[in-house]
């Protein structure tokens, strides 16, 4: 018994900002499919809270993508431009050079050195947009229909089971929907996707490596606490360097008025956070994550930090998040549901948008997580509230575990074709970004390069 193939020139893996922004630009030249598992584009970042960091120093590593900041800031410009044309807010964060400047100057003035070494931290301003979790939606729901009027197909909903080189050249895709064969194919699989890509890339011979991956909480605060930093940079991004470890630690996708969630991947639970354009909750939160590098006798981070996830929902009760008080965590004691919102330790300041409830727990996250990771979080913390008072209130709530998954390296070719001829990557799942724009260029790099593998010219 024969099954019917259906025959594209190149298969896209994963509707996130990466696989759309291929997309768009490949549509009009070659014949694609692309193929999500979610119900709707956009992937995690481009369909949940949507922030356009547009700077070429955040979310992408020029020496890994061997190319200039001009080369990239082009690219970043056409990217904005294309979100800006199909419905993303134009306001514009980060341009108020003199309230940038009276942060930069308030940030010098807490570092400062101790026995072990220099207690820094650096606010790295860039000019930024917010679209916003309700706008986000429909932005990738209009780049998602223009791939559509310029001829490409979508399949969302739909599973990915195997991968395979054909025996004639290309590759097989084997979907819940069906065979596919394409000549090309580029794997856009996000962060969710990333371990699972990785385990398949392999089977298909590809070169692989590791790289740093991110674990770290969630914190939320009084949102009254960060609007004067966030009414001039949106998202500010602070780097830390702890003193007791000397470790590097960052602050990451901040959320003003915004709501912590829960994200569900396949095996565990994590902490993320999201926030709407059309209306606001009475508190701010944002990541806090510590870089984690491995070298002997392990070099999986990805596994590593899946074991980290599991661990922590097993604290939680065993698929939960665990949320503990700040006043709690500094005085050694586990948050209680009884305590939770105790008045005579100030929790009644902040009620949390994530409450103690089905899914998250209140505990102590210095038994879920590495006694090094969690010092390096409280002494981000505390060095942040230097800058900005009421962080470190008490009643701050730290929502564990949030871990960012980019950590598999693929070596590629300057257009992220990999050591197996025709498949491509792209993205925040193949280690090749962090973050919307980021992964949008990497998407133009890509289709670049796949129009001039089969002689369409340059896009």
């Amino acid at each position: 018994m024969t099954h019917s193939v259906q025959q594209v020139d190149v298969v896209i893996i994963g509707a996130g900002p990466a696989g759309l922004f291929a997309g768009l630009t490949l549509a009009p030249h070659l014949q694609v499919l692309m193929i999500d598992r979610k119900d709707r584009p956009g992937g995690a970042g481009g369909a949940t809270d949507g922030k356009l960091n547009l700077s070429p120093h955040i979310g992408l590593d020029l020496a890994e993508l061997r190319l200039t900041e001009a080369a990239v800031q082009e690219r970043i410009e056409v990217v904005d431009r294309v979100f800006l044309d199909h419905g993303a807010d134009p306001t514009l964060y980060g341009v108020d050079q003199a309230r940038i400047q009276w942060w930069l100057d308030r940030v010098s003035w807490v570092r400062r050195r101790t026995p072990k070494g220099e207690w820094d931290i650096t606010l790295v301003p860039v000019r930024q947009r917010h679209m916003g979790t309700d706008f986000a939606h429909r932005v990738t729901a209009a780049l998602a229909e223009t791939i559509r009027s310029r001829g490409g197909t979508l399949l969302l909903e739909t599973e990915v089971l195997s991968l395979e080189q054909a025996p004639d050249g290309g590759f097989l895709i084997e979907t819940s929907r069906g065979r596919v064969r394409s000549n090309v194919l580029l794997a856009a699989p996000g962060r969710e996707g990333a371990h699972w890509f990785r385990e398949k890339a392999r089977a298909l011979g590809v070169n692989t490596g590791y790289g740093a991956i991110d674990i770290g909480c969630r914190v939320e605060v009084a949102a009254a606490v960060y609007d004067e930093i966030t009414a001039v940079l949106y998202d500010p991004k602070f780097v830390f360097v702890t003193p007791t470890h000397q470790d590097r630690t960052r602050t990451f996708c901040t959320n003003p008025g915004g709501r912590v969630r829960v994200e569900k991947h396949r095996e565990f639970r994590l902490v993320n956070g999201d926030a709407l354009r059309a209306s606001k909750t009475a508190t701010t939160n944002f990541a806090l994550l510590n870089t984690v590098t491995m070298t002997e006798p392990l070099q999986d981070t990805a596994a590593m930090g899946q074991q980290v996830a599991r661990f922590a929902n097993f604290w939680g009760g065993g698929d939960s998040l665990i949320c503990q008080r700040w006043g709690d965590l500094m005085a050694g004691r586990r948050s209680t549901r009884d305590t939770f919102d105790a008045p005579e330790r100030g929790f009644d300041k902040l009620l949390p948008t994530l409450p103690p409830g089905p899914g998250v727990t209140p505990g102590d996250i210095s038994f879920a997580y590495p006694g090094r990771i969690v010092r390096n979080l409280q002494e981000s913390l505390e060095l942040l509230a230097r800058v900005i008072p009421g962080v470190a209130h008490p009643s701050t709530v730290i929502y564990v575990p949030e871990i960012k998954f980019y950590d598999v390296r693929y070596p590629t070719s300057l257009a992220l074709e990999t050591s197996v001829p025709g498949l491509f990557v792209a993205g925040d799942g193949a280690g090749k970004s962090r973050g919307i724009v980021g992964a949008a260029v990497n998407g133009l790099m890509a289709a670049e390069g796949i129009l001039a593998r089969v002689g369409k010219g340059a896009a």
